[in-house]
């Protein structure tokens, strides 16, 4: 088996890895970013809106805007309960995310696609390239940043256990609109309905507790009738159909072992409640990516233990109130309809 050496790993190219890469490689330190997808951002899990905020974080190219949203807009059974500002814009996330790839390889970072991650060694990882025999990669230190089901986590005995699980379709919308609309309904057990507008289609989904599953698709399809008889959207045929896990139990107890540090989805560190997380992605990324260039320049992977306490820093308390949150959340949920309406106005952050 050929060997090739690197100072760091970065096991997934999105929001988290790519940052990650980037902030390592402007350190000066070798660092290889890999991920199992052959194109950065397809097959994109995610309804992609993020607040006006992440622009302190990351250049957001012009080309990855499709358009601004002003507010969010809360429904309970149908009734609207709620308009708060919530600045911030959908993405194209295809483009998004290809333009951080791009942003690592130009600070330094090699980049393959289509390799995946399969074993680790005393000495770096195994990993697995598409039409190519497989390599062992020597490094220093290990970045998880693969998302949801982390293969990093499992080797770090870290894993996340709690689950949203969220279907949507991309269908055209009758008018324009500026806000994120979301949809409360005792059926959509532990989560919501969303209506994201982009451009002249919008992202409409549903997601729930994952052992709510099965009952998906029949809760899309009667929310999309809803849609239709509301004259929101002017056509039910999808144009594009997409599925994917949300980690919702909060961040792990455990993002750094040994040589190893987790960031992003792979942490946990999406919001519990809304299921949001690329900035947090971003910015836990560049934590971990800046805490790995500093063990290795300085010939000392016990800093990797600042890891934790830097993330926990800058979103610690948050996400432990939405984890209390969403827990409370879960443990009432009811088909009360005034018991349902008080859950919802002390959980979610249309009334926070």
């Amino acid at each position: 088996m050929n060997t090739t050496v690197y100072d760091v790993a970065v096991i997934g190219a999105g929001p988290a890895g790519a940052s990650a890469a980037a902030s390592t490689a402007k350190n000066g330190v070798k660092v290889l970013l890999i991920d199992y997808k052959l194109i950065p951002g397809t097959s994109v899990q995610c309804a992609e809106y993020v607040p006006h905020a992440i622009r302190q974080y990351v250049t957001v190219p012009p080309e990855a805007v499709v358009q601004k949203i002003d507010t969010l807009i809360t429904y309970i059974n149908n009734e609207l309960v709620s308009t708060l500002s919530g600045p911030g814009y959908i993405l194209d996330r295809s483009i998004f995310d290809r333009s951080m790839v791009e942003d690592a390889i130009k600070s330094g970072a090699d980049f393959w696609a289509g390799t995946k991650a399969i074993s680790k060694t005393n000495g770096g990882i195994i990993v697995s390239r598409i039409g190519k025999e497989k390599l062992e990669i020597k490094c220093k230190v290990i970045i998880g940043a693969d998302g949801p089901r982390s293969i990093v986590g499992k080797w770090m005995n870290s894993e996340n256990k709690n689950f949203m699980i969220g279907l949507q379709y991309r269908l055209p919308l009758s008018k324009h609109q500026n806000s994120t609309d979301i949809y409360f309904k005792p059926d959509y057990v532990g989560g919501y309905a969303w209506v994201f507008p982009k451009g002249e289609y919008a992202n409409i989904g549903i997601g729930v507790n994952i052992e709510y599953r099965n009952k998906l698709q029949i809760f899309l399809k009667d929310f999309i009738a809803f849609l239709m008889e509301r004259g929101i959207i002017a056509d039910d045929r999808p144009i594009m159909k997409t599925s994917g896990l949300i980690p919702v139990g909060g961040p792990l107890q455990v993002t750094q072992r040994d040589n190893m540090l987790l960031a992003g989805d792979a942490a946990g560190h999406t919001h519990p409640v809304t299921g949001g997380g690329i900035m947090n992605a971003i910015v836990t990324g560049r934590m971990a990516g800046e805490t790995a260039a500093q063990a290795v320049i300085e010939y000392d992977l016990s800093l990797l233990t600042n890891y934790p306490p830097q993330w926990q820093s800058f979103l610690g308390r948050y996400l432990k109130k939405a984890t209390v949150q969403k827990n409370e959340m879960d443990q009432n949920w009811t088909n009360h309809p005034e018991q349902f309406e008080d859950l919802i106005r002390r959980t979610w952050i249309g009334f926070n």
